[in-house]
């Protein structure tokens, strides 16, 4: 259930908010204040600023009281933005400004916005509660109008708990500096702030519908972290055995995302899970995970997979990590090159469940299936429920060994005869991939002339042919109309040294550049020379002998009886 609402209807309507113990720390700083207090100076009256989400869970059934799902950052400035009302209030009374008036209005604008004062125990029972690092200060010192004495010994994000306060504080003695009406600054309040802020206010009952609003917000544009509400699960599992188990469940949850780092964490997740479970796309990641993560046990042994397997998840990524030896970093660049991840879940669990042997075999094979698979522009979300489902057996014990890994993977690699074909008419365009084709063309090279060059370290450029913006003079071998068909070919590129390209030039005719290939140490551009022209019929001859030099590189030891 969704409405849009007021802040006066949202706080000064009986109701109290709790942030969960387990969100993240209050984060807004200076830019964050100075947008929302410049959209509240410019609302005029009766018109109103919009605030976005507000997502709410009932704690309790029947009870006025909720969990604040998203939306914590914006409805805690607020009330800091009150309190400060309140304290500059408290300024005028001492100053003897209308100090029984003025006294009068910072209580009730305590009472309505702020909290109720408890006769039991004399103190303000808050309508806005904190998560745990920020609560107690919240308590103790904002709502006490205490100032402390040195903000440098305050955590961060009590730091910035204060700094807020003391800005808008700030703002707001500055903005009635010449008018220290307390009816106006009550009317600001209540009237401009209480009135013209306004939310979307969304209700809904479980984990389960938060994570569905989240992912309707998310297709909406609205970011919220899908990995926040995992975590949120997880640590509310984890806090059923007290706070000395919430800490521990906090301390690997803060190792996991500071080894991800800027790696989408969900997607991490996901990649963990289906390495282990049943292919989960992200809508019904959280619904699964709930389903089979439902106590304490199970969630601290779900944080304890995630921080063991993160260092290799990131490093994935990054072939030239400490963590991989010679083959498996020249496997990983591929992989990287072709920018797949959807055998990340196999490599997971080849990995944590076989020996380090096996998984390098593992990973140079997929790096061929790969290769071949995204060259034919296949459907990749059938390849991740290949690899997910052999990850399962794998985790599951009933594949136990590399070769087996392979052969299980049988249905998406692409046989010769097909490969052949498709990497014979293939275009790979330079401007967008132009460290793949230069890494085909190297590995084309080092077989041709029995070398070793690595595709990073070779000092060579791409040479086209027909060149990318190709003078008149090309017009009567390639006519305008087809040249974009043969630009981005690899039967028209070579490997070329950069002092000799650089002389090349897109008017040059192909007999003049023949000159400067025979100078060339590259066999790739060698060959050239035995061409008296060179036109689109050469193009597909070149490309169909590369293609079966092709077939002969990247192909898989366990499934090469299948060509």
């Amino acid at each position: 259930m969704s409405q849009f609402i007021t802040l006066n209807t949202i706080i000064g309507n009986g109701k109290s908010y709790e942030v969960p113990i387990y969100q993240r720390d209050y984060s807004w700083g200076k830019d964050d204040w100075e947008d929302l207090w410049n959209d509240i100076a410019e609302i005029p009256t009766d018109k109103i600023h919009y605030l976005g989400y507000l997502v709410l869970q009932p704690i309790k059934d029947g009870e006025q009281s909720f969990w604040i799902i998203d939306g914590q950052q914006r409805l805690t400035t607020l009330s800091i933005l009150t309190i400060a009302v309140t304290a500059l209030l408290n300024k005028w009374t001492e100053e003897d400004i209308d100090s029984k008036d003025n006294k009068i209005r910072a209580e009730k604008i305590t009472e309505r916005y702020l909290g109720n004062y408890s006769l039991s125990k004399l103190n303000l029972d808050p309508k806005l509660k904190l998560n745990r690092n920020n609560d107690d200060y919240y308590k103790s010192w904002l709502l006490k109008l205490r100032q402390p004495t040195a903000l440098a010994k305050l955590k961060p994000s009590q730091r910035l708990l204060q700094k807020a306060f003391n800005y808008f504080f700030d703002e707001l003695d500055n903005k009635f500096k010449d008018n220290k009406s307390g009816a106006d600054l009550a009317d600001f309040l209540e009237k401009i702030i209480g009135n013209g802020i306004v939310f979307t206010q969304i209700i809904v009952d479980n984990d389960l519908d938060a994570f569905k609003v989240f992912e309707t917000l998310n297709a909406r544009g609205v970011k919220l972290s899908t990995a926040d509400l995992l975590k949120n699960y997880l640590f509310k599992l984890t806090h059923q055995l007290g706070e000395i188990d919430l800490d521990e469940a906090e301390r690997r949850w803060q190792n996991i995302t500071n080894t991800i780092q800027s790696n989408d964490l969900t997607t991490f997740i996901r990649h963990y899970w289906n390495s282990k479970y049943k292919l989960e796309r992200q809508p019904t990641l959280f619904k699964a995970i709930k389903r089979e993560i439902n106590s304490a046990e199970k969630a601290f042994q779900f944080l304890n997979d995630l921080e063991d397997i993160s260092i290799y998840y990131t490093a994935f990524n990054n072939p030239n990590d400490e963590l991989w030896d010679k083959d498996e970093k020249a496997s990983l660049k591929l992989l990287n090159l072709l920018n797949v991840s959807t055998c990340f879940s196999l490599m997971l669990s080849s990995l944590k469940n076989l020996s380090r042997a096996e998984y390098k075999i593992i990973l140079k094979e997929l790096s061929i299936i790969t290769f071949r698979y995204n060259l034919s522009d296949l459907n990749p979300n059938e390849a991740e429920r290949i690899f997910s489902k052999v990850a399962n057996d794998i985790s599951n014990k009933n594949i136990k060994n590399a070769k087996d890994s392979i052969i299980a993977l049988k249905s998406i690699y692409v046989i010769d005869d097909n490969f052949e074909q498709i990497f014979s008419t293939i275009s790979i365009n330079t401007r967008r991939k132009k460290d793949l084709a230069k890494y085909i063309l190297v590995k084309i090279e080092n077989q041709i002339a029995n070398k070793d060059y690595q595709p990073e370290e070779a000092v060579s450029t791409i040479e086209h042919i027909l060149p990318e913006n190709p003078g008149g003079i090309w017009d009567e071998s390639f006519p305008v109309e087809i040249q974009e068909d043969y630009i981005y070919r690899l039967g028209n590129y070579s490997l070329l040294e950069s002092n000799i390209n650089n002389k090349l030039g897109n008017n040059m005719p192909f007999s003049e550049k023949l000159e400067k290939y025979k100078k060339s140490s590259y066999k790739l551009s060698n060959e050239y020379c035995n061409y008296e022209k060179f036109t689109p019929k050469e193009i597909s001859l070149r490309q169909e002998k590369i293609a079966k030099i092709a077939k002969g590189i990247w192909r898989s030891t366990f499934l090469q009886s299948l060509a």
